[in-house]
């Protein structure tokens, strides 16, 4: 209903706008002599020169934010196989792959439920994600997104619950009306030797209405055969899978203060398969293999957001911002046991966003608040069947309970508060209230019964940031910023396949998982050289973690969750580039992370402290770019270097699929990219990856990563 109801809002606003005479709208503000095309290397030439919106909900230089932020070069949208693999030449971040179609990235060592992906500001993360590696920023297409921004830590009093690793939030490509009517086309496509893959997209974008309605319109799939392996590896079977989307962004320009947007999103992904569960998995280095016949899952998500933004306001408040959305989430897991008896199962999740944010200059700082509420609607099914293909039952609820609901509403207000003309002070607080409710849960205690489950929780966070200009060049920062993640449909009902030979189940009564963070970093800028520094430490309380229970499942061990995970992150990480001569640019990166957390190292119900489960290994990144004078050709070496990670918890050596005994391997991987501009409307790109064809997985992953890998691609724009 609320689709309707979206699009016949948006209907109404546009009908009489367009009917307006040109004369009684304000003209738009000039735009660049050519509008078609939209520079973004020369705009984020250097990560610290962007304008960044998430960390404070206000445009500002990354620069100027004392927040470690993630803003990696629009380039990468283009080389990249799917929008999280962007990240992972950052700093912080490392992509770990479940399958080839399901990269996870780890935040700070956080994944899963511990980090938020938003759209333009809409969330993504709904009320079935996993405590571990999620495969769902698959569902939004890199071609379609502007740029991505990451903030790394809590940012729970801006964004709510989630957002302990980080949050990153894709903004899509988009086309502003202007004063000059147009339309034009654009034509992009990726290919990739490795996995036999080509992607591609076509849009349509343009101006009507004399500089009243922007629109693009675009959409595109891939195909990706099975993945080739480094070394002896070779070709890892039944990796392969498909991908289609489609999006349109509407910009309707009401007045010279207002401007309403309409963002539609639609993507699939089909036959995943899991092959590490399956004969058909690689083993690495002594992991092992499953013995189903088969576990693919497929995926659908469905978007539509209206955004009403007003700016320069004589009001209340400078500049408003509403936003009302719909998404669907579907996912379908079809599994056939080693018996060859099958399990079909999956869930549906409808989500209704509302938010609204006001900022204002006030006598007492840039005051940032507002109110934001999502309520999640979820059918979940599992149907089984035996070796002859017919149905043998139909159980009480799927991978979550039936019937089920699950509500966030949260209310924040921050002020930036100038000290002087060196300090700058930014605090923040947030108030949520969190509900869920599932009619068909299945008792944990007594398997076969229906059981139902209501619970609610209430936070109050706070941060404090505070930001020092030394000087012309450098800014330095520090900051405690709390954090939180209430228990979501997962934790609670969750009813599915955990890690390798475990079993989850149900698990009500309990409570909200509690952060604090502290952070000392610095940015520093000038003509030759840009660089920044963080280094933080996470005090965790409350983690939700699996329990045992002490009782099997055929071959499969059944855990439950309680929130006896208490322990700590800490970490350091740096970046730079460095114009150390006229079209040569040097650049880097480094990450390290440790942590300690309770957790139950036996099967026997006493906690031990032990290392963090999927503790990233030390990692270092370098390369070495070379621009010709006009700006056109680059070449562009680097090299990634990951120590060995032998320091394991005890989930990751029951983890034997994706986990090598002994911890997994280090590994140093050399790659070029290589790029050429023909004019302003075209490109195109090649790169060419592990060049010594190294046999690799990165820790925690059930597949190993590529082997030397050509890749090639054009964006032509007519």
């Amino acid at each position: 209903m609320i689709r309707g109801w979206l699009l016949g809002a948006w209907v109404a606003l546009v009908v009489p706008v367009l009917a307006q005479d040109p004369a009684a709208v304000p003209p738009p503000a000039p735009e660049p002599t050519d509008f078609e095309i939209q520079e973004e290397s020369e705009r984020l030439r250097g990560r610290l020169e962007i304008d960044l919106s998430t960390a404070t909900k206000g445009s500002a230089r990354a620069f100027d934010l004392p927040y470690a932020t993630l803003a990696p070069d629009p380039e990468e949208l283009r080389r990249a196989r799917i929008v999280q693999d962007v990240l992972r030449k950052s700093p912080g971040v490392v992509i770990q792959r479940t399958s080839y179609g399901q990269a996870s990235p780890f935040l700070r060592n956080l994944t899963g439920y511990h980090t938020l992906l938003l759209v333009d500001g809409f969330r993504l993360n709904t009320s079935i994600l996993r405590s571990g590696p999620n495969e769902y920023w698959g569902l939004v297409d890199g071609m379609s997104v502007d740029h991505l921004e990451t903030v790394l830590g809590p940012s729970s009093v801006l964004w709510g619950s989630d957002a302990v690793g980080g949050v990153t939030n894709a903004i899509t490509r988009r086309q502003d009306p202007v004063a000059e009517d147009f339309w034009i086309r654009r034509v992009a496509a990726r290919f990739s030797s490795a996995e036999n893959s080509l992607v591609a997209r076509g849009e349509v974008r343009g101006s009507v209405g004399n500089g009243r309605l922007g629109f693009l319109v675009g959409g595109g799939g891939g195909s990706f055969g099975d993945l080739d392996g480094g070394g002896d590896t070779g070709t890892q079977d039944h990796t392969g899978y498909s991908q289609q989307f489609g999006d349109a962004h509407f910009v309707l320009r009401l007045d010279d203060h207002w401007s309403a947007r309409l963002l539609v999103q639609a993507g699939w992904l089909n036959d995943i398969g899991r092959v590490h569960r399956t004969p058909f998995g690689t083993p690495y280095h002594g992991t092992t293999v499953g013995n189903e016949r088969r576990h693919n899952l497929s995926f659908e998500r469905e978007l539509l957001g209206f955004t009403l933004v007003g700016r320069a306001l004589d009001a209340f408040a400078d500049e408003i911002t509403l936003r009302l959305g719909y998404q669907n989430l579907e996912e379908d897991l079809d599994r056939v046991r080693n018996d060859f008896r099958r399990d079909k199962s999956g869930f549906d999740v409808g989500s209704y966003l509302f938010g609204v944010d006001f900022r204002s200059h006030t006598g007492i700082g840039r005051l940032s608040y507002g109110l934001d509420y999502a309520h999640d609607e979820v059918d979940s099914f599992r149907k089984n069947f035996n070796a002859a293909g017919t149905l043998t039952s139909i159980g009480i609820q799927g991978p979550v309970g039936d019937e089920a609901q699950y509500d966030l509403l949260g209310v924040y207000l921050q002020d930036e508060i100038a000290l002087g003309e060196d300090w700058t002070a930014i605090l923040g607080l947030r108030f949520t209230a969190a509900r869920a409710e599932a009619r068909e849960v299945e008792d944990p205690a007594a398997p076969g019964v229906r059981s139902d489950l209501e619970d609610s929780w209430a936070n109050l966070v706070g941060s404090g940031r505070l930001l020092w200009r030394a000087c012309e060049s450098l800014r330095v920062y520090g900051g405690v910023s709390q954090g939180f993640r209430a228990p979501n449909l997962s934790d609670l009902t969750r009813f599915d396949i955990a890690r390798s030979s475990e079993l989850e189940v149900p698990a009500p009564g309990l409570d909200s998982e509690d952060f604090i963070s502290f952070e000392l970093g610095a940015h520093y800028e000038c003509e030759a050289l840009r660089a920044d520094v963080a280094l933080y430490h996470l005090l965790i309380d409350d983690l939700i973690i699996r329990a045992p229970t002490g009782m099997m499942s055929g071959t499969d061990v059944i855990v439950t969750k309680k929130n006896s995970g208490d322990g700590h992150l800490q970490g350091l990480e740096a970046s730079f580039a460095w114009d150390f001569a006229p079209q040569w640019t040097l650049s880097g990166g480094f990450a390290w992370t440790d942590g300690q957390i309770d957790a139950f190292a036996t099967s026997a119900p006493v906690l031990t402290e032990e290392v963090f489960t999927r503790l990233a290994p030390i990692q270092g990144r370098v390369g070495l770019r070379w621009t010709t004078a006009d700006g056109a050709f680059y070449i562009e070496p680097n090299v990634l270097m990951v120590a060995s990670q032998d320091r394991l918890s005890s989930s990751d050596r029951r983890d034997t699929q994706r986990v090598p005994p002994g911890g997994s391997p280090g590994y140093t991987i050399y790659g070029v990219n290589l790029g050429y501009r023909f004019d302003a409307k075209s490109e195109a790109f090649l790169s060419i990856e592990n060049i010594t064809d190294k046999d690799y997985r990165v820790h925690g992953s059930g597949v190993q990563e590529a082997g030397i890998n050509l890749i090639a691609g054009f964006d032509w724009t007519f």
